[in-house]
């Protein structure tokens, strides 16, 4: 323990929370930072006349606001911050935080409802997961509104709750908010918790079919994001393998991180995808490729972990990738690197674009969407809107054909 963390009044919480990292294999380098930090904002807290550390979530905000740091940094040091607070309830020396919607006069609606959407409708853990945050966010906005009764809510309180959702929500994004928000509102007047049914005030915006084209990017592309990554490093042998998936299989971001060390059969040369968005399971061989770059990834790139998942984090504590979003963000990161302009770049981008090459390859439609995992046949129409070298013979005639 260094003399500076010694002194500091934060001594006993900082150093019990940095050999809890410690235990989970965080490097020394990284250990001796968080502890510089720790205690400084430790320094800031008692500078404001405080030594209780229930005020610690009051006073990050203020912290964070005088550092006149860059965004990046900003992100980090809020992060470190957080997982302190976090050590510290999960320890009992400061009061556990509400979250959003997670308290108030309304609270239990949302897990009834939850049973209610798992045993009725079928729905999934995880699409009741994203149901239930709208619905808190609800809950949330009419209590602020200073509503106790369900049944007071009024057709103004809802159209101000959908406004203030759209300012920051895509509108598709909306489209399905609304979805959840009508049919949380439905529920309601079923278990007659309203005297009308205030579902019928939601307007959600019109969305088209097929109202935007793929997007897709070309072969030639594919291959310059993939020679983008650093194979160099643990990172670029992680991303570099997870690309590959992406660009060979077409499989959804979810399905790459969910992967397991045993969906891959390397005996009989097999890549498993099970529990896909249809409810139904794919089966591909294992492209040369493809089984390279996991290989020397598994071998040269993944940490230690008892984690099953074959993509984990490449710092303390190697714990698996949980969110696609991650995987979305290293897609970003590398369609810059090549210089490659795409509208909403992500995983999803990789999936269209398999989709094109398959259609370019004169693949029929069926078989295009056995490979994508679609039970639906109207599902891969989206993906092949742009048949190009169709449209490029179109351009090149000279019109008589068409007649």
């Amino acid at each position: 323990m260094s003399d500076r963390i010694q002194r500091s009044w934060l001594a006993e919480p900082i150093v019990e929370y940095l050999e809890g990292l410690a235990s989970l294999g965080y490097s020394r380098v990284t250990l001796q930072s968080y502890g510089r930090d720790l205690v400084r904002f430790g320094a800031f807290v008692e500078r404001q006349g405080v030594r209780d550390l229930a005020s610690f979530p009051e006073l990050v905000a203020p912290f964070l606001a005088q550092l006149k740091l860059g965004r990046h940094w900003i992100i980090q040091w809020r992060s470190l911050l957080n997982c302190f607070l976090r050590h510290l309830r999960e320890r009992g020396m400061i009061p556990v935080a509400a979250q959003l919607g997670e308290s108030g006069p309304f609270i239990d609606f949302i897990s009834t409802y939850g049973s209610f959407l798992a045993e009725h409708r079928g729905v999934s853990r995880d699409g009741i997961a994203v149901i239930q945050s709208c619905c808190k966010a609800f809950l949330a906005y009419i209590e602020d509104c200073g509503i106790t009764d369900l049944g007071a809510i009024a057709p103004g309180t809802i159209h101000a709750f959908i406004a203030s959702e759209g300012g920051h929500f895509a509108r598709r994004t909306m489209s399905g908010r609304c979805s959840a928000l009508r049919g949380f509102l439905s529920f309601l007047y079923l278990k007659n918790r309203t005297p009308v049914d205030l579902s019928v005030l939601v307007v959600a915006p019109r969305l088209y079919a097929h109202e935007c084209c793929p997007r897709f990017i070309t072969r030639p592309e594919i291959r310059a994001v993939l020679s983008s990554v650093d194979r160099r490093t643990a990172l670029g042998l992680r991303d570099y393998a997870m690309l590959i998936l992406l660009s060979t299989y077409g499989l959804r971001g979810i399905e790459v991180i969910r992967l397991r060390l045993n969906d891959i059969n390397w005996r009989n040369e097999r890549v498993h995808i099970r529990a896909r968005k249809a409810g139904n399971a794919s089966v591909y061989p294992l492209a040369p490729s493809v089984g390279r770059a996991l290989l020397i990834y598994l071998q040269r790139g993944r940490p230690k972990t008892n984690a099953r998942e074959i993509f984990v984090s490449v710092v303390a504590p190697f714990r698996a990738l949980s969110r696609a979003s991650a995987l979305a963000h290293v897609v970003r990161k590398h369609f810059a690197k090549a210089g490659i302009r795409v509208e909403r770049p992500g995983t999803h981008t990789f999936r269209y674009s398999c989709a094109q090459v398959l259609l370019e390859d004169q693949t029929p439609l069926k078989t295009i969407g056995d490979y994508l995992g679609h039970r639906n046949p109207a599902s891969t129409h989206q993906y092949t809107m742009i048949a190009l070298d169709q449209l490029r013979a179109v351009a090149m005639s000279d019109g008589e054909d068409l007649v």
